[in-house]
């Protein structure tokens, strides 16, 4: 099972097929709301508390992370995977919904809010698709699929930025707030029917109802795959934050004008989302299958090693716009796609529990502690335009170090059971 075609001609490629790609249609509406909540909530952010205040938000991320995955957690070993994930969608909409009508009447306090939990809801229900399609999936058919079920919501979140950057202008950035609520709605029905075609996953006997822990944070001792794993997360994420705060910083510098920036932001993503699109579909099915995945995840952290030094020696809008595009689209394609294919061999609770900790937590925590580090620098004086871009050249080269016993590490210390999933 080489191609995605000749995966198609077995009974078990077309069936697996069905299942991964409602879950694949699903996330394009996912993202094609999130691109509706992105830009806006840090355009309406930037309007009440300007672009400086942002670490302070970001350092609230963590705290509202952590309740949310425990209570998924909680609701996981309470209803299963399916009614989880459907409990997941709905409250975000409501969020959306409410936020939206309250906008105009709240105070300023709930841009800040909308900022920390828009931040939050879209990786834990992200990192649900990924629990899902890894149940589904052999090893085989991860490098197979994962390219082009992951292109599906870089397609939807390119569709998102196209319409935000078109219209955002003439319907003003508020709207794109309801339009978030709505969009995720056919979102949860598809996944909902991707759970029924596929069947839903069930935990191992020891692992059911939770019995193990809600969230099964024993994992991260145990698993050594799983572990490195977060702590790459950990680094590729204060990457991203320190490339997001300068990029961030140079945008209000140059677009002072909110509309005009809720517009540009939105090309930008659009541009990021075709970016990674053009890699899930072209690149990373050839990438997965040719070049070892040693050699995948160790390069990705040169090219931001290079392009965090450039930031530091030409600090341009379009320099940093650049990095940060190349960071987002790398990390929205190659980078998970290759990723997630480490996982496909681990149980249930690594999958749907610890996973969300690893990868979910640890992607925001990462962010909101180099959002404290900012903020704590930023009472004692002004930050120095080169901090950012110097703090990613650091945790870049610490997450090519952590790329080579990542990829050469042998899994749990004690052999999981993969229990029994939708195969």
């Amino acid at each position: 099972m080489s191609t995605l075609f000749e995966a198609l001609r077995t009974e078990r490629g077309r069936h697996v097929a069905g299942a991964v790609f409602l879950a694949g249609l699903s996330a394009m509406f996912l993202f094609c709301g999130y691109e509706f909540i992105r830009s806006p909530a840090e355009s309406i952010f930037m309007e009440r508390f300007g672009a400086g205040a942002k670490p302070y938000a970001i350092a609230c991320v963590p705290f509202l992370m952590a309740a949310m995955i425990y209570g998924y957690g909680r609701l996981l070993s309470a209803a299963g995977a399916k009614k989880a994930m459907a409990v997941s969608m709905l409250a975000s909409s409501l969020f959306f919904l409410l936020a939206w009508l309250m906008l105009g009447r709240a105070g300023k306090w709930l841009a800040f809010l909308l900022l920390v939990f828009k931040e939050s809801y879209v990786v834990i229900i992200s990192e649900q698709y990924w629990s899902f399609v890894n149940s589904v999936l052999k090893d085989e058919e991860g490098k197979v699929f994962n390219g082009p079920v992951a292109g599906l919501g870089a397609l939807g979140s390119l569709a998102g930025g196209w319409l935000l950057g078109r219209y955002a202008v003439g319907l003003g950035t508020e709207t794109f707030v309801a339009f978030a609520a709505v969009i995720i709605l056919p979102a949860a029905a598809l996944f909902w029917i991707g759970y029924n075609n596929a069947g839903e996953p069930r935990p191992s006997e020891e692992e059911a109802g939770g019995k193990k822990g809600h969230l099964r944070l024993s994992i991260l001792a145990e698993n050594r795959t799983v572990l490195f794993i977060a702590l790459i997360i950990f680094s590729a994420q204060v990457v991203a934050t320190a490339l997001d705060f300068r990029f961030t910083q140079l945008v209000q510098d140059f677009m002072p004008l909110k509309d005009e920036r809720t517009a540009y932001l939105g090309r930008f993503w659009m541009n990021v989302n075709i970016f990674s699109f053009s890699m899930q579909f072209l690149a990373t099915p050839f990438l997965l299958r040719y070049i070892p995945r040693r050699g995948i995840l160790t390069a990705i952290p040169a090219v931001h090693i290079l392009t965090c030094l450039l930031l530091f020696v030409y600090p341009t809008l379009g320099l940093a716009s650049t990095a940060f595009l190349l960071f987002k689209g790398m990390d929205y394609s190659i980078f998970r796609a290759s990723k997630e294919t480490l996982y496909i061999p681990f149980s249930y609770d690594t999958r749907y529990r610890a996973k969300q900790i690893a990868d979910a937590f640890t992607y925001r925590f990462a962010k909101g502690v180099t959002a404290i580090f900012a903020s704590g620098l930023k009472t004692l004086g002004a930050i120095a335009p080169g901090f950012y871009p110097a703090l990613g050249l650091v945790f870049s080269a610490i997450w090519l170090l952590l790329s080579f016993p990542l990829t050469g590490s042998p899994g749990p210390r004690h052999r999981e059971s993969p229990g029994p999933a939708a195969r």
